[in-house]
């Protein structure tokens, strides 16, 4: 959970917190990193062995008994357990309680294959069809937030049709008037009249970073990139021309950096749906994208989107994307449109709902 960097941390955030502003009880149980283990009102952080996310990149926590016990607990108090993606081993843990404990379980499966290298490539393969099928048969329902995610579901042999539930974020994440945008600007020292594009996410090899890292060695002069994340790939936008890096910037303040910039790039692949493009085509900005079919197959016809194979077809992309002079209320009015948070949120109450009709010794 946060301030651990991720995707999935923050959908389970929103979700968690939407569902508590709607008068429902949770407890959310995950890994402490990198917090101190403890629990705080309904967030339960257990010791975890995280070694594989810092030599492998792959965030792979293994829990210990301490955790086992709150899961426990956890699952005994619970009417509903969810549980998150299919190749983790708390979530076999989580599913193996639920069912001893005779509750019934619904899986968000976030992604589909991610792409490490040739030899982790094939372990996720064979996890994929074996743990990964298991524990998808195994659960009452399956939700996921994008349709390539669902056929991925369906091809590891799953017959049970995947929810299809789009992703919701806060009302924030609005089309920026021109006042706010020379406000976040100017607090974060950015020059005010500059081509801002504008990298968010961890610098790891599946995001595109050195496909970004070679498009600012010959972007045009006028072109600032703002690289905001961190990572082992680091070291290859250190060093870049006309670029500014920050760390990390906390998850409240998400909203001014898209307010800030004039254009997204996120050359990424193996995604489930990055929460970024969402939130940065709420608040209007246009982007460019790689072609991974999170994209294309949830960002079809969306207004101020351009999609980018390899190299030569992101530059020619940015380029176009600064030059198009698409309003930004068109692009904030389609997004609206589908990435509603009391959809959202709704649709999982509707699920959670009909899985507690269900008898106990099921």
């Amino acid at each position: 959970m946060p301030p651990h960097a991720g995707g999935l941390e923050l959908v389970v955030h929103n979700l968690v917190e939407g569902l508590r502003a709607r008068g429902h009880d949770l407890r959310w149980i995950a890994s402490s990193a990198p917090e101190a283990p403890g629990r705080s009102g309904h967030l339960v952080r257990v010791p975890a062995w995280n070694l594989l996310e810092r030599t492998a990149h792959v965030p792979l926590p293994l829990w210990g008994p301490e955790a086992h016990r709150q899961l426990w607990n956890g699952c005994r108090w619970a009417d509903v357990v969810h549980v998150h993606d299919c190749l983790y081993p708390s979530s076999a843990s989580a599913i193996a309680v639920a069912r001893l404990l005779r509750r019934p379980v619904v899986m968000t499966q976030h992604i589909a294959r991610v792409p490490y290298g040739p030899l982790l490539d094939a372990v996720q393969a064979l996890a994929y069809r074996t743990l990964g099928r298991a524990l998808l048969r195994s659960v009452d329902e399956v939700a996921v937030y994008s349709p390539h995610v669902a056929r991925h579901v369906e091809r590891l042999g799953v017959s049970r049709p995947a929810h299809l539930i789009s992703l919701g974020f806060d009302a924030r994440f609005a089309s920026p008037t021109p006042a706010a945008r020379r406000a976040a600007r100017a607090a974060y020292e950015l020059p005010e009249h500059a081509k801002l594009a504008l990298f968010v996410g961890r610098l790891v090899p599946k995001k595109g970073v050195d496909q970004l890292a070679a498009l600012q060695r010959t972007a045009p002069r006028d072109m600032l990139l703002w690289v905001v994340g961190d990572g082992p790939l680091a070291h290859l936008v250190a060093d870049l021309p006309r670029t500014r890096h920050v760390r990390s910037v906390p998850y409240e303040h998400m909203h001014t950096l898209f307010a800030a910039a004039d254009l997204l790039i996120l050359p990424s692949r193996g995604e489930g749906f990055p929460l970024a493009v969402q939130e940065a085509l709420l608040t209007g900005l246009p982007a460019v994208v790689s072609d991974d079919p999170a994209y294309l197959t949830n960002l079809e016809g969306a207004p101020g989107v351009w999609f980018a194979p390899d190299l030569e077809a992101l530059r020619a992309g940015v380029e176009r994307a600064l030059g198009a002079g698409i309003e930004r209320a068109t692009i904030a009015a389609w997004a609206s449109a589908r990435f509603r948070r009391d959809r959202f949120i709704a649709a999982y109450e509707q699920l959670y709902e009909g899985l507690c009709l269900l008898p106990r010794d099921a």
